[in-house]
């Protein structure tokens, strides 16, 4: 569908009003950015804490070129307020962000409030080695009309929509005949792809947050792996590569579909959890 970009500031604004009505908490809007951030090109996306003024706090990789050690991959911060269209964010608070993040890592303000054009381009160059990066609320509304998130036609707000959209994080985390995934440990899930290159390699690429919380991670371990509820392996974990090691990975990649009957590789979404006990859980989609 061809999407119409001319709009004139009145109805940009009234747009982002009706946008920003449709979020009845800082949790509706939680909700929301975990696909809008897969939708844009992160990858990883989990909620990391709630902040005390209704904003949240999330982390994301963008992957690189490299899918097996995560070595050009880069660790995104996010933070996003659900503030009244009519404020402004200030500059401060940008920066705070920006002090939470360790060298080479990048930061992602969304905010459905107002943010200068020069308070954007500072929080890009202040820092080059800590950039911030900043979509504010007429931002997240033109990209969510590029993309086809919540807006139909010409476009008018749709809430059906928007739905549709929001609850498409239910149904990827919850397999209706597994669901490993319990409705305390959802905001601590992460979607990674189990990928050709992990059926050459004999392994499976660990995603980022599970590595970023296994006890000793930069030690050579074996950890123990829950797939699709019932299924038990106790697997090598590779600090170097951060991987789980298969030693019997065609029978494994066959059983959960992935190498296929005709000796095809069908790359299979994977969701990721891990436990206070280090057990790791994983559910791989199912069908095409």
């Amino acid at each position: 569908m061809r999407i119409i970009q001319s709009f004139t500031d009145e109805e940009l604004k009234e747009l982002l009003h009706t946008f920003y009505k449709y979020f009845k908490s800082g949790f509706e809007f939680e909700t929301f950015l975990k696909p809008f951030l897969e939708s844009i090109g992160l990858s990883e996306v989990v909620v990391t804490q709630k902040t005390r003024d209704g904003g949240v706090d999330l982390a994301a990789v963008k992957d690189g070129l490299m899918e097996i050690n995560n070595v050009d991959s880069v660790k995104y911060r996010v933070q996003a307020k659900r503030n009244s269209p009519e404020t402004t964010i200030s500059p401060e608070k940008i920066d705070a962000l920006r002090g939470n993040l360790a060298f080479n890592e990048k930061g992602l303000f969304i905010t459905t409030a107002k943010v200068s054009d020069k308070a954007k381009e500072l929080a890009v160059s202040k820092d080059p080695y800590k950039p911030v990066f900043v979509i504010d609320g007429i931002d997240l509304v033109r990209i969510c009309i590029d993309k086809q998130i919540g807006f139909a036609y010409r476009p008018v707000f749709s809430k059906e929509a928007m739905d549709e959209f929001t609850n498409k994080l239910n149904d990827n985390e919850i397999d209706q005949d597994h669901k490993i995934v319990e409705q305390t440990r959802q905001e601590k899930v992460v979607t990674k792809v189990i990928t050709a290159n992990d059926v050459r390699c004999s392994l499976i690429s660990i995603p980022r947050y599970i590595v970023d919380n296994i006890n000793d991670n930069t030690t050579k371990q074996k950890l123990m792996v829950t797939i699709n509820s019932s299924d038990k392996y106790e697997l090598t974990y590779s600090p170097s590569r951060k991987y789980l090691y298969l030693p019997n990975s065609k029978v494994f990649f066959q059983k959960y579909g992935i190498i296929q009957a005709d000796g095809s590789v069908a790359p299979k979404e994977a969701i990721w959890s891990i436990d206070e006990n280090q057990m790791i859980y994983i559910n791989i989609r199912r069908g095409d």
